[in-house]
């Protein structure tokens, strides 16, 4: 049981770890100055840090037998549910952006950098006519986060039913049921 819940929770580490870069690298290429980062982004780097807290906390539960079992479970799940949500809300948010056609990309909150109105015109800070290039690799890494966060989140239920399926066969630990 171990060696396979060690494997689980070497991917949730590097799933979450991925989710928390892409996240904040998003962030940090949006324009304070102009509109704050978006809060979608905001939450996917919560959840990613949220995600390898709890990895570390089940790779400790394999050598501290009074984590495992229900603590680990309750994390897992909300790990999961985090997951979820922000996996749902980065694909709702980019569901009309495609990114090879920079214009569709451009008009997104999440890909565009920030924008600002300066008499009746939009500008922001990475568009189709000045950096398509940037703007396609923002469009590229936002959906990949979002591919993430959803393997993720399946990764965390995977744990879940797992330990839960091999807490009933009588495995290792004390029984919570």
């Amino acid at each position: 049981m171990q060696l396979v819940t060690a494997i689980l929770r070497g991917f949730q580490a590097i799933f979450a770890i991925v989710v928390l870069g892409i996240s904040v690298d998003l962030a940090r290429g949006q324009e304070t100055r102009v509109q704050s980062v978006p809060a979608a982004t905001g939450y996917a780097a919560f959840c990613g840090g949220l995600g390898t807290l709890v990895a570390l906390i089940g790779v400790a539960s394999l050598f501290v037998s009074s984590l495992d079992g229900i603590i680990t479970w309750a994390l897992d799940g909300l790990s999961s549910l985090t997951m979820l949500a922000a996996g749902i809300a980065f694909a709702v948010l980019l569901r009309d952006a495609n990114c090879s056609r920079a214009y569709t990309a451009e008009r997104n909150s999440l890909l565009n950098g920030g924008c600002f109105k300066e008499d009746g015109d939009s500008y922001c800070r990475y568009t189709s006519t000045s950096d398509s290039g940037k703007l396609k690799s923002r469009c590229v890494s936002a959906k990949a986060d979002t591919a993430f966060m959803f393997i993720s989140f399946v990764t965390c239920l995977a744990i879940v039913g797992y330990s839960f399926f091999m807490r009933g066969r009588g495995a290792k630990g004390v029984s919570y049921a």
